[in-house]
């Protein structure tokens, strides 16, 4: 029997407490409220107890769940810290206010083993597993077209909570959120998983004068050709359905959100297929909250941390889709400012983890053996929250770039080491003058702009972004060595240049006693590129490159040091879409050949007999060479840091990187 609390009073709160009484595995014991007043009327009504504030119903040892029934902006904090102190929480949609508030909440479930999930009750339903059970039987074949619609008239004060800006006010976050999410879950069963994320949003709405959104609309277009038209309203009635259709059938869905509990309990659908009518009725003993009371509460006592209906990969991606969808119109909120990120989001982590590292000529700090590429954050909230989470586990090497983000991730990264003060700790590889602006007389004005960004007087590491052949190497490193002299940068580097023209540069350097390339940024993976992922870049996975780079100990500080994601078991890992796996597009251009495919066949089977993910022993493989390797990653969420991180943990023998590499005959 699962014990819980209810965090709030509200109409959802009421209504929860009401179906728990149903619930075959759970029983109410406390509730709290801001307002002694209203949690004492509570208790009374709902036969339980009543707590004094939130801190307080955190603190009691015989409470096993808390039901967050707060506003949205209350969400965050309070899973947060009920989570830390071990709690389950099942948590009302949406669970944060942002896609980097779902992140951390779901780090916090994992580091603290507490069961965290997102309150989408239609999930829970029979009506929804029916329709699960559908699209396998009947939809599969084409691709989809889905409407999916929930609004209604809302006529409330500036202050109540749907319009209020302070308090999460809107549409998309209140009601969209479940159009995106069954959008997602239906393309998700067509191709075989719990869900599907779009890759491509366009969208419009009407705002109201303190900019939230009364009305909104998106088409979303997913990888398969299935295509989503979603919207939501507080300010009119909408059909409040959803309807999927491909060539062969159609289903209509008439009561897909609350599933027929506010009329009997009784919903339908109707299943049009080869020209016949199906209507599919439910009529339910339970309410829609109990259903989802038993099923968190089977999770629970099951020992599991996130629901199997309501993933926490899932409701992750689902924030992200909605963050693009609100941005998109121009509905920002608070918890989206820097300011609110002054704080260490990742709390969780009581002291700073050491990660293994090592020094290169000519920078006075030791460097973290992997390195954090800055171009795949979102907002200044995503970089903070990902910057905190590489530092706190002992990383410390940062890799930027002029064109990156379109300068937005040298801004990230200098507001968050100017906001942490941590710029005597960290390394900062930056990289400019990218073709078509490859020219000596760009560099300056670049790397003075890089600067400016990163509010740093210098950089530790700065490469050459391309190679520009017509220009002689003498005066790419003539221009790179005075502005060394002027205290601009430590280390000069190259990235994405050739082997003969990369000597050449070194040879004449020396020659004028000035100095050379210590740091090249090619490409370098298990996987060897058989042509450039993007127009001018170069790889040093060849034999003569590496043997050059081991024969003078050049340190690489490789991109794509997992292949883009081509060694992954599959695209749904460690609970989290990794975003970077190639399409197959770059998958057959850039990697799938015969020598690739062998390759990747014995990483998997490698990564089975040690107990490692694949693309993790990819990436050990780049950390063993003989020659200094300072592989580069491009998390875009916790799971993916994680993930990469655990290929430090991983020795390879040589005898094994050579098998690895098909150099055993």
């Amino acid at each position: 029997m699962t014990a819980w609390g209810i965090a709030g009073t509200g109409m959802i709160a009421r209504a929860f407490a009401a179906s728990i009484k149903d619930s075959n595995n759970s029983k109410l014991k406390y509730v709290a409220s801001r307002s002694k007043e209203n949690s004492d009327k509570f208790a009374k009504k709902y036969e339980c107890e009543a707590i004094e504030g939130y801190e307080n119903l955190l603190n009691l040892d015989d409470c096993d769940a808390l039901y967050i029934a707060t506003p949205h902006p209350y969400h965050f904090e309070l899973s947060l810290k009920a989570l830390e102190k071990g709690k389950a929480v099942l948590c009302e949609k949406p669970m944060t206010m942002n896609s980097t508030e779902a992140m951390v909440l779901i780090e916090a479930s994992r580091k603290n083993h507490a069961l965290f999930m997102e309150a989408f009750m239609y999930r829970t339903h029979p009506q929804t597993e029916k329709i699960r059970e559908i699209i396998k039987e009947y939809f599969l074949d084409h691709p989809l077209e889905i409407e999916a619609s929930f609004g209604f008239e809302a006529s409330v004060s500036e202050e109540h909570r749907l319009v209020n800006p302070l308090l999460g006010g809107g549409s998309i976050l209140d009601i969209g959120c479940y159009p995106m999410s069954m959008s997602r879950m239906i393309v998700g069963i067509q191709e075989g998983k719990s869900f599907s994320n779009p890759v491509n949003i366009k969208s419009k709405g009407t705002l109201s004068d303190n900019n939230v959104d009364l009305y909104a609309e998106a088409s979303l277009d997913f990888a398969n050709g299935s295509k989503a038209f979603i919207s939501s309203s507080i300010n009119k009635s909408l059909p409040n359905k959803v309807t999927i259709k491909n060539t062969k059938s159609k289903l209509e869905v008439f009561e897909p959100w609350r599933c027929g509990e506010d009329i009997g309990r009784k919903s339908s659908m109707t299943l049009t297929h080869d020209g016949k009518l199906e209507e599919i009725e439910f009529n339910e003993s339970i309410g829609i909250f109990t259903f989802e009371i038993d099923h968190f509460s089977e999770t629970f006592l099951d020992g599991s941390l996130q629901s199997s209906l309501v993933s926490h990969a899932d409701s992750h991606g689902n924030m992200i889709w909605l963050d693009a969808w609100r941005k998109s119109i121009g509905v920002f909120y608070e918890e989206d400012k820097p300011s609110k990120r002054e704080k260490n989001m990742v709390s969780f982590y009581k002291d700073r983890q050491v990660m293994p590292s090592s020094k290169i000529n000519g920078i006075n700090k030791d460097l973290s053996r992997v390195v954090f590429g800055c171009d795949n954050q979102s907002d200044t909230n995503h970089a903070f929250a990902m910057f905190d989470n590489f530092y706190n586990k002992g990383g410390n090497v940062f890799d930027t770039a002029y064109i990156y983000n379109n300068g937005k991730s040298d801004k990230y990264l200098g507001e968050w080491i100017k906001v942490r003060n941590n710029r005597n700790e960290i390394v900062i590889l930056g990289k400019g003058a990218h073709t078509p602006h490859c020219f000596p007389d760009k560099i300056k004005p670049q790397l003075e702009e890089t600067l400016d960004r990163l509010k740093t007087d210098k950089l530790d590491i700065y490469c050459l972004h391309r190679d520009n052949p017509d220009i002689p190497v003498g005066e790419f490193m003539d221009s790179l060595n005075a502005l060394k002299d002027e205290g601009l940068i430590d280390v000069l580097g190259a990235s994405n240049w050739s082997l003969d023209r990369f000597k050449e540069a070194n040879s004449y350097s020396v020659s004028k006693n000035i100095s050379s390339f210590g740091v090249l940024s090619n490409n370098f993976s298990l996987a060897r590129m058989i042509e450039p992922v993007w127009p001018g870049c170069f790889s040093c996975s060849d034999e003569d490159f590496k043997n050059y780079l081991n024969d003078n100990q050049i340190a690489i500080f490789p991109w794509s040091s997992q292949a883009r994601g081509f060694f992954l078991r599959s695209q749904e890992f460690e609970g989290a879409m990794h975003v970077a796996n190639p399409n197959s597009e770059e998958q057959n251009r850039v990697w799938a050949n015969q020598g690739n495919l062998e390759r990747k066949r014995r990483c998997f089977e490698l990564a089975d007999t040690k107990g490692y993910e694949p693309i993790e022993l990819a990436l050990a493989f780049v950390l063993n060479q003989p020659f200094p390797s300072f592989p580069l990653i491009g998390p875009r969420n916790f799971f993916e840091t994680e993930s990469s991180l655990k290929a430090l943990s991983i020795d390879l023998s040589d005898k094994e990187i050579d098998w690895l590499d098909l150099k055993d005959n």
